[in-house]
């Protein structure tokens, strides 16, 4: 099984569309589970990757290992783009506003003139205060 999954991972990493993927086989032989995780290079080769997937390399693997997979955990994903800052942006400790941690779960204020108002209105009792409508009315 070990050599099964090694094959089917290499086999994905050889498409030129492909950037990464991995795969394992567990289980008995009477109900074998197959985890495959490919990553494309491009939204646009996923489709693609999904039916070589689908027709070719698992019948493949099936044949190899002459059973069905019982289960197929097939993920299939598309690689990030990192923009990575050159050198992290700090922000002075003294500059970060911690009131809020007072009452986290107030809703802060919103003025025309100033903006967002992180200072909360305390009003006398639980009893005054009305929760936000959530609904989606």
């Amino acid at each position: 099984m070990h050599q099964t999954a090694a094959f089917g991972s290499q086999q994905c990493r050889n498409k030129n569309t492909v950037h990464s993927a991995i795969c394992t086989i567990s289980g008995s032989p009477e109900q074998l589970i197959i985890n495959l995780a490919c990553t494309a290079k491009a939204e646009e080769h996923v489709s693609e990757l999904m039916q070589y997937v689908n027709d070719t390399l698992l019948p493949q693997m099936e044949k190899t290992l002459g059973v069905q997979f019982e289960v197929r955990n097939l993920q299939f994903a598309v690689a990030g783009k990192e923009n990575l800052l050159a050198t992290p942006e700090h922000v002075a400790e003294a500059e970060l506003p911690t009131h809020w941690l007072d009452q986290p779960f107030t809703a802060p204020s919103l003025t025309p003139s100033t903006g967002l108002n992180l200072e909360t209105t305390r009003l006398g009792t639980e009893a005054e205060a009305s929760p936000a409508d959530l609904s989606m009315a």
